[in-house]
């Protein structure tokens, strides 16, 4: 069964970098894993004058580019799809797949905690539940160093 691990914070807390120490251990485990990054603002991932921007400009909705062996997809999005909908839809293949910034997922997310002075997220948000940071923080939920992996794949299993 595919497992869809959620991970949010505050901006410059380490999400990116769980992300990818999770992605490695999965990896040597021979799980297909797949990643979403959510957000807020806008972005282009796609360059001026490159033959998918110009497609872009000349008004397609998708996009997509591939050599055989990788492809890029680009999209509009006209339905409103939260990004766990879009996770199901284009990483069928996947056994885990990580959203990284979902604030508003409903799911069990894990909350990394930098060293922002902004309150914590899990203070108002009970959908999280593991805390990654290397702050002393107290709390009814597992709370676990940055740099300790297996204990966090140990949450992750008892949670996910």
């Amino acid at each position: 069964m595919q497992k869809i691990i959620t991970i949010i914070g505050r901006s410059g807390s380490g999400k990116t970098t769980l992300v990818e120490k999770l992605i490695r251990h999965y990896r040597s485990q021979g799980k297909k894993v797949s990643a979403l990054k959510s957000m807020r603002h806008e972005f282009n991932i796609d360059h001026e004058g490159k033959d998918t921007w110009r497609y872009r400009e000349a008004g397609v909705f998708s996009a997509a580019i591939t050599n055989g062996k990788t492809m890029a997809f680009i999209s509009d999005i006209d339905t409103d799809y939260t990004p766990l909908d879009l996770a199901h839809l284009y990483f069928p293949d996947s056994d885990i797949i990580i959203i990284e910034g979902y604030k508003e997922s409903r799911s069990p997310k894990i909350e990394v905690i930098g060293d922002s002075t902004e309150e914590p997220l899990f203070v108002t948000d009970n959908a999280i539940k593991i805390l990654v940071t290397d702050r002393d923080i107290v709390s009814v939920l597992p709370v676990i160093k940055r740099n300790n992996i297996d204990g966090i794949i140990e949450a992750i299993e008892k949670i996910y």
